[in-house]
Order: C-alpha cells, then sequence, then structure tokens
C-alpha cells in the first residue's frame, strides 16, 4: 500500500511523500492544530495577559459553545477562571522566588542564615530527650544475655570497656 504519514497535531495520515508533507504542513488546519496543541503548555501569566485584553466571548458566555472555538478572537474565560488563572499566575511567581538559583545550586549564605534562624527560635535550655530502649518481652525472663542484646542507655554507650566482652 506505500508509507503513510501520521500528523499527531491533526489526528490523521496521508500519503507520504514531499509534496503530501509540505502540502499538508503549510495548511492553515495544521498550522492551527499545532498552535492550539502548543497553547496548553503556556504559562498561566501569559494566558492571563492575553485573556485580559480580550472582551468576553457573548455566545460562548449565553450558550456554552462558539463556532470558532479555539480560534475565537474573542476571550472564552469566565470571571471566576480568570481568578484562578490570576492565583495560578502568583503562586508560580512565589515559587520562583523560593527556588533555587539559575546556576541550579543554593546560595551558602543562606543555608547558613536559615540555619542559625532555626536554631535561634528553638530554645537552647531544652534537654536531649534520650529513647528508652526496652528488652522485648520474650527476652526479659533471661539474666544471661549477650551484650549485644542489652538494652541501650547513655551510660552503656560511654562505657567502652563492655565492648570488649562481645568478642
Amino acid at each position: 500500500m506505500g508509507r503513510r504519514y501520521y500528523c499527531e497535531y491533526c489526528d490523521r495520515s496521508f500519503k507520504d511523500d514531499p509534496e503530501a508533507r509540505k502540502k499538508h504542513l503549510s495548511s492553515l488546519q495544521h498550522a492551527k492544530n499545532r498552535a492550539d496543541h502548543y497553547n496548553m503548555f503556556k504559562d498561566p501569566e501569559v494566558i492571563l495577559r492575553e485573556e485580559s485584553m480580550k472582551t468576553p466571548c457573548k455566545r460562548y458566555l449565553t450558550i456554552g459553545d462558539c463556532a470558532f472555538g479555539l480560534g475565537c478572537r474573542y476571550s472564552h474565560y469566565t470571571p471566576p477562571m480568570l481568578w484562578e488563572l490570576q492565583r495560578l499566575a502568583e503562586m508560580k511567581k512565589q515559587s520562583k522566588s523560593h527556588a533555587m538559583p539559575e546556576n541550579g545550586w543554593p546560595d551558602p549564605d543562606n543555608i547558613i542564615k536559615e540555619f542559625f534562624e532555626n536554631t535561634e527560635s528553638s530554645s537552647s535550655t531544652e534537654e536531649l530527650s534520650h529513647p528508652s530502649w526496652r528488652r522485648p518481652l520474650e527476652l526479659q525472663n533471661y539474666s544471661m544475655l549477650p551484650p549485644s542484646l542489652w538494652p541501650i542507655t547513655p551510660e552503656s554507650l560511654a562505657d567502652t570497656s563492655t565492648f570488649k566482652e562481645w568478642g
């Protein structure tokens, strides 16, 4: 049957020869479908800027359908949709301000500053609490446990003479 060329933007296939491909790629329908595809990935800031300059499409807002679709020169965004776009744009700006610098490495001065701010905010007078290690219930009846099974206490960690017995 011959080779076929499939265009993902237009969701159609046709004979794969240079003339047919050139004709398809230069068609208005293909250009519109390709632009619509890439418009889905625009930044919320750009969409908000473009849509706020347009007047609302009366037919789309009253009936819910417009014959021009995404190619309409009027805005198909409702006020709540525009508010949501504005919220997304603000969130993106905030995330950019908290993101890492362009070279991909965090600023060491900011890390040190953040570390000391966090340590100063916590009270330094708090004592460190040690976890209490207890023998499992199954082993409590055994009096002659090897040192490796003894419960860990701060005193046992400080005493290094018991480690010689582990042998």
